[in-house]
């Protein structure tokens, strides 16, 4: 084990633990703030592909703002994690879905319709920990950076945004990355929105 692997777990449980700090009054509140900011900065739009997450544990419960983006004519997906490999897959979440259990006992939904990274406009990234420069502190399981390793090689063309999902209080002074790393596009929390260029709008 590497001195940056130590370092990560390290900072995995810190996070963790502010996480589960929050209380549930603020995780209720939080929730339905980010509906708010995610309107203001149009993100969503009607016919936008928007991929989600089905929230574990202290995870930011992200399920008012898919409903929210349901309401508002998105199609919204939700992630599979393959049985071998790191390649998600991302499955079509409506009326007509049906659960299953997956990969690490996850729920994972079942629907005829299924997309590549690739196909997805928007997604809203979990995560343990981020900084200020959008750099991102995952589970470890490297599934997301895997998934979306082709973004790497876009210079203009960034489709499809990646911002972050999170409480305010998971913001680290510096996310340790490595060069296959994803950097973000923006960063939501109950606090408000930033997204590259550094500016942040807070309420």
């Amino acid at each position: 084990m590497t001195a940056l692997d130590t370092l990560k777990i390290q900072l995995r449980r810190e996070a963790r633990q502010k996480r589960q700090a929050v209380s549930a009054l603020a995780r209720h509140a939080a929730a339905f703030s980010l509906i708010r900011e995610a309107r203001q900065r149009g993100l969503l739009k009607r016919g936008r592909k928007i991929a989600a997450y089905v929230p574990q544990g202290s995870e930011f419960p992200v399920w008012p703002l898919v409903l929210a983006a349901l309401q508002a004519g998105c199609a919204v997906y939700l992630p599979v994690v393959p049985r071998s490999g790191r390649q998600l897959s991302f499955v079509r979440f409506d009326e007509h879905t049906r659960w299953q259990s997956g990969t690490y006992g996850i729920p994972e939904p079942r629907h005829p319709e299924i997309i590549s990274a690739r196909a997805l406009d928007l997604v809203l990234l979990p995560l343990l920990a981020f900084d200020a420069s959008l750099y991102r502190l995952g589970q470890g399981g490297g599934f997301y950076d895997t998934s979306f390793a082709f973004r790497r090689h876009r210079s203009h063309w960034r489709k499809p945004l990646l911002i972050g999902v999170a409480y305010s209080c998971q913001e680290i002074p510096l996310v340790p990355a490595a060069k296959w790393d994803l950097q973000l596009d923006g960063m939501l929390t109950e606090k408000g929105f930033f997204g590259r260029n550094g500016t942040r709008r807070n309420d």
